[in-house]
């Protein structure tokens, strides 16, 4: 009996210390409790921290700095700072156009185009850019019905039209470029500038002439000539600000003078069989230096 007393007893205490421990426990969540330090730092004197005003000017919570972000009015750049200039030179319109093609062909992966094709597409794109103005039979005044004193008087006009604009002593074109090219003098450049215009003076005079309609195409040819002449003199003129125009302008050249060449001999043999019109005072005698016969 004493023994069963006992285990009852016990196991009333086990219960007892639980619930209270239990108890205590839950109090413990509900109350923050003091901690007591067992001992404290000295640290140094800190530095005094100054606060920054912070201002909010409409009083509604927000800092007036991050007001400027939460807003739904357009916000407008300075124009003057952020306007782009396009290029305008063919030289920087290849290296962007080039530059943009590679960056899309590696974009593509596997499925990109080569480098050997962006090249060949580039060099095709820029081709383009140096395709001239083909003068017509619109752009000339052609005379249907013409007697041998307008011959003479188109030959003869045409032939002071080259005198006129002429200048004496002047150095060829590539000459002039090679100089520019050995020395980097700009001053080359003027010479070819003022050269590019003594071909856009026969351009802009000769398309003035009436044409007689046996000479029509002689006279087209020459007008042409002329024009591609100037083109790629004023390219040449401007190599140090736009050096792949003037390459390009520099490689049609050859066959553009050539061109010229023979646009001069053939107005020439038109003109041949007509010879007894003239004299040789007449300024039509300078053509006489494109006969075939003459320059073998």
């Amino acid at each position: 009996m004493r023994n069963q007393i006992n285990s009852k007893i016990l196991g009333a205490t086990v219960v007892g210390i639980a619930l209270i421990a239990g108890a205590y426990v839950v109090s413990s969540f509900k109350k923050t409790q003091p901690i007591t330090q067992t001992a404290s730092v000295q640290a140094a004197n800190p530095t005094l921290r100054t606060a920054i005003a912070v201002k909010d000017k409409d009083d509604d919570g927000v800092e007036d700095w991050r007001d400027e972000f939460v807003t739904t009015a357009p916000i407008i750049l300075n124009q003057e700072s952020s306007t782009y200039t396009p290029p305008d030179t063919l030289t920087a319109k290849m290296s962007i156009s080039f530059m943009e093609n590679i960056i899309l062909a590696k974009g593509y992966g596997a499925f990109g185009r080569t480098q050997e094709e962006i090249v060949a597409s580039t060099v095709e794109s820029i081709s383009k850019e140096v395709e001239l103005k083909l003068y017509n039979t619109s752009d000339i005044s052609i005379m249907n019905t013409w007697d041998d004193e307008d011959l003479v008087n188109y030959a003869n006009t045409a032939a002071a039209t080259i005198y006129r604009h002429s200048i004496p002593d002047m150095e060829s074109e590539l000459v002039i470029l090679k100089d520019y090219l050995s020395t980097q003098d700009e001053s080359k450049l003027k010479k070819l500038e003022l050269l590019a215009n003594v071909y856009l003076g026969y351009r802009d005079d000769t398309l003035k002439i009436p044409v007689p309609a046996l000479l029509a195409k002689e006279h087209l040819d020459l007008i042409n000539t002329y024009n591609a002449i100037y083109s790629d003199i004023k390219a040449m003129s401007i190599a140090s600000s736009d050096p792949t125009l003037a390459l390009l302008h520099l490689k049609r050249y050859r066959d553009d003078s050539t061109g010229l060449s023979y646009a001069l001999q053939n107005l020439y043999l038109a003109l041949e069989p007509k010879a007894a019109l003239f004299t040789a005072d007449d300024p039509a005698a300078l053509f006489v230096i494109f006969s075939p016969n003459y320059q073998n």
